[in-house]
């Protein structure tokens, strides 16, 4: 691949930061002993669906623990949380009406709103609806405990989504004892009031997580208000048993859009908002209840089993920047449940782990569209009734070949069914009503080789598939209905990887991958409206990525990671006959550096430092506008302060602190230039917490 010029200094810092670690941390008498992780503990990991460490899973996973999600931060948005793992790009923290993009290995950067191409999960219960789209503002950045990253196309394990799993785990009771109140307060008129409780008594155990938010936001027309609730009722049953109760509400009655600027608009004053944002009232509501419940057990000492039943309500109104078809209104049910079976056995006198299982979903959507008059609700355009069914059935297998290699199988079978039923039917509108059926077959196999005490090196193949949404299918030419050209995008990756640990202190992992996509959507926008999509014809990503995670003494720590990639058109010719082969793929940096210094001693206080680095890219296809590379610099640090029997911890946050002048979002092949969409520049927040 090849690395232009401007990548020479964070190539060399990362190189000089992964070699200036040495193999062990000294304590204070200078001698050789590692420090107090000498004793790693394994990292256990489900979203792979079988219980498994993560060190001996064949393929990219990554997991972030609670103080690296919660301490000290402002808990607006996952970003935070995400961008210190190698392969990952979220960006659009600041704008919570677009919803946060997250981007896997170059997937999911198309998308104009919400999560495309990653599966999120929250508590085993999805959050990805069955035509592939996700949104993230229902996730509580306060309640999240631990994240776990599946790195690559891996439809096998959860079906329709090329880039990877998003697996999130909120505060259980097994967490607590814990009784804690949180203020925050910050620039730009951030203000985060939470509190949490969780704790076991007995068979039974609670956890609650309650918080609100309000902003008033860096650029005009950003303002935010906001109140969630997520909470969990555990009963035991029985010897093994566990009956598990979830709930997440979400209540947004005012998130303002700014929307994307011009790069001149952007240097004349980066807290503008877009004039028709601002004539239009850009803006949206959204209000979402889901409960879930799971049920695991034991049906042997061999085998076990879990089943969950879910539902989600979600109601939702936007008013984007145009009149015609500008008032975008939803209100969708998404319901399903799914079970799966766990078996270890030996086989052939070697140790074998299967695990099978069936998910069922469906997604009802009742879309409008309306006039945008001013910032009102103008005449009806659009009513259709959308439905999204969605099976799929599965097996992953884990067998020993021998006791250091170990051979790992997955089969999936998707059945996908999209309908539209157009309700909006007149002499100039005729019925776009029609239906899409998809049977999709995936697939994955790796090998994890043991080649030393705690080290191995990896595999795999696999491929995957991503349909279209709804609001993907709309045909260019028409008001709603099916875009009968559009095609689901293929890929298949093909990954080897080394991960280990390092004297008891030191844990690392590196891959390399190559991914062929063939049919890859791309969104474009021609009139200023509204966004559309297409098929490209192939494209290819290749890249390496790396992370390292350092303890130089008990209490200091370091982590870098690293990312360097080419995402780049083979094939593709746009409806406007423009032939964009041997481009860059627009909204991802192909490199990408993420470090992390952090100091940290329970009961006295912590003080963490960390930047990220993004190389330049481009924002459209024809690779034309690029985007700056930048480097963001944040620092936090908090003191614990005992008061009896309890705590006050006083803590203080910047984020931006050099003022860098960057783009938080880029709005991919905008009409008229209008990409970018400023970033906050320095930001100050300090906070209260008080844990009984």
């Amino acid at each position: 691949m090849t690395i232009r010029p401007d990548r020479r200094v964070p190539v060399a810092c990362a190189l000089a930061l992964a070699l200036g670690l040495p193999a062990h941390a000294q304590n204070d008498d200078g001698a050789g002993e590692a420090s107090s992780l000498q004793s790693l503990a394994p990292i256990e990991v489900e979203s792979v669906r079988l219980n498994t460490e993560v060190l001996t899973t064949p393929a990219a996973v990554d997991v972030t623990e609670a103080q690296d999600i919660q301490q000290g931060r402002a808990k607006a948005q996952l970003d935070s949380a995400l961008n210190r793992t190698p392969g990952v790009y979220a960006n659009n923290g600041s704008n919570f009406a677009q919803n946060l993009r997250i981007s896997i290995r170059g997937f999911g950067a198309r998308s104009a709103f919400g999560v495309r191409g990653v599966r999120v999960r929250v508590d085993g219960i999805p959050e990805t609806l069955p035509d592939g789209q996700a949104q993230t503002d229902s996730i509580d950045l306060g309640a999240v405990e631990r994240l776990e990253v599946i790195r690559g196309p891996f439809s096998a394990l959860y079906g329709n989504a090329t880039g990877g799993v998003v697996d999130i785990t909120t505060t259980t009771p097994a967490s607590g004892p814990v009784d804690r109140g949180e203020l925050t307060l910050g620039s730009y008129g951030y203000r985060r009031i939470e509190a949490a409780t969780a704790h076991e008594r007995g068979d039974w155990g609670y956890a609650l997580t309650a918080s609100q938010l309000d902003l008033d936001g860096y650029r005009e027309n950003s303002e935010v208000k906001k109140q969630q609730l997520t909470g969990k009722l555990e009963r035991r049953v029985g010897a093994t048993g566990t009956l598990r109760l979830m709930t997440r509400i979400l209540d947004a009655p005012d998130t303002q859009d700014p929307g994307g600027v011009t790069l001149e608009q952007a240097r004349a004053d980066r807290r503008a908002a877009r004039d028709a944002n601002i004539a239009f009232d850009s803006r949206q509501y959204a209000s979402q209840q889901t409960v879930g419940l799971v049920y695991e057990d034991q049906l042997s000492d061999r085998q076990s089993y879990e089943a969950n039943l879910f539902y989600t309500n979600r109601d939702f109104i936007q008013y984007l920047p145009f009149e015609d078809g500008g008032v975008v209104a939803y209100d969708r049910d998404f319901f399903g449940g799914g079970v799966q079976t766990t078996r270890f056995d030996d086989l052939f006198g070697h140790a074998n782990q299967l695990v099978a299982g069936v998910d069922v979903q469906v997604q009802q959507d009742a879309r409008e569209r309306f006039d945008n008059v001013a910032g009102d609700k103008g005449a009806l355009g659009l009513e259709e009734d959308q439905q999204a069914t969605s099976v799929g059935v599965f097996a992953q297998n884990v067998f020993s070949l021998t006791r250091d290699l170990e051979l790992t199988t997955g089969v999936r079978y998707d059945y996908l069914d999209f309908d539209i039923d157009d309700a909006f039917v007149t002499d100039t509108d005729p019925d776009d009503s029609g239906s899409r059926t998809y049977h999709e077959l995936s697939a994955n196999a790796g090998l994890s080789y043991a080649w030393a005490e705690r080290q191995r090196v990896y595999a795999n193949v696999a491929n995957a598939f991503e349909s279209p949404t709804f609001t993907e299918f709309a045909d260019p030419a028409g008001n709603g209905g099916f875009n009968a050209d559009l095609e689901p995008q293929k890929a298949v990756q093909y990954e080897i990887g080394a991960k280990g640990e390092l004297g008891g202190s030191a844990r690392y992992q590196i891959s390399a991958f190559w991914i062929d996509v063939k049919d890859e959507l791309i969104v474009f926008n021609d009139d200023g409206r509204r966004d559309f999509f297409e098929n490209s014809g192939k494209s290819r990503r290749k890249g390496i990525e790396a992370k390292l995670e350092y303890a130089l003494t008990p209490d200091l720590s370091a982590t870098a990671a690293y990312t360097l990639a080419d995402y780049e058109y083979r094939e593709f010719v746009d409806n406007g006959g423009n032939d964009y082969a041997g481009n860059a793929i627009p909204g991802l940096p192909e490199e990408r550096l993420f470090g992390e210094l952090a100091w940290r001693r329970p009961g006295v206080g912590y003080a963490v430092a960390d930047m990220r680095y993004a190389s330049s890219f481009f924002a459209d296809n024809a690779n034309i506008a690029r985007i700056e590379n930048a480097w963001i610099f944040n620092g936090r640090l908090g003191k614990t302060i005992p008061a009896g029997n309890d705590e006050l911890t006083v803590y203080l946050g910047i984020d931006n602190i050099f003022d860098e002048m960057y783009f938080d979002n880029i709005r991919i092949n905008a009409f008229g230039g209008r990409y970018y969409e400023p970033a906050p520049g320095r930001t100050f927040y300090t906070g209260l917490a008080y844990e009984l």
